[in-house]
């Protein structure tokens, strides 16, 4: 009987962790990447993501990639921290502030709002933003960007 209930048990647990990835992943979906239509990549790692935020990181593919914020206490930021560099806003200024004090580079340009990221990355050709949309909705993007997948 215990072999039993232990079998059910794990079974469980297995099915909870595997319900549970799979809210976080649909949560994940809800920022996107975006760039210039006409920029090569198409999709990049999450951790290379990361990495270009964090300024540690320049190309994906041998294509540069240029990050823009936007600007802290926006949704799309708060959103775009927490869901995807795992870190608060504090951390990431934190982050930043000892980067650049010790020389190792200052941190992404930032924006206002989402129609003057649009505009930049426009006009921009290798620059990388990012958006948040709410659950069950697309991207509204105009012509010319593009999304970029995670993987």
């Amino acid at each position: 009987m215990i072999a039993r209930t232990t079998s059910f048990v794990k079974a469980a647990a297995s099915i909870g962790l595997y319900l549970m990835l799979g809210v976080v992943g649909a949560a994940s979906a809800e920022v996107y990447v975006v760039s210039s239509a006409n920029h090569p990549v198409n999709e990049i790692a999450i951790r290379e993501l990361r990495s270009i935020y964090k300024g540690r990181l320049s190309q994906v593919n041998g294509h540069r990639l240029t990050p823009l914020n936007t600007a802290p206490g926006t949704t799309d930021r708060d959103e775009f921290l927490q869901r995807i560099m795992n870190l608060n806003e504090l951390d990431y200024t934190g982050y930043w502030h000892v980067r650049r004090y010790s020389g190792q580079g200052t941190p992404p340009a930032e924006v206002e709002s989402k129609e003057e990221l649009f505009a930049k990355l426009k006009e921009q050709p290798d620059g990388i933003g990012y958006v948040w949309v709410p659950p069950g909705s697309k991207p509204k993007l105009p012509e010319g960007l593009k999304v970029i997948r995670l993987k």
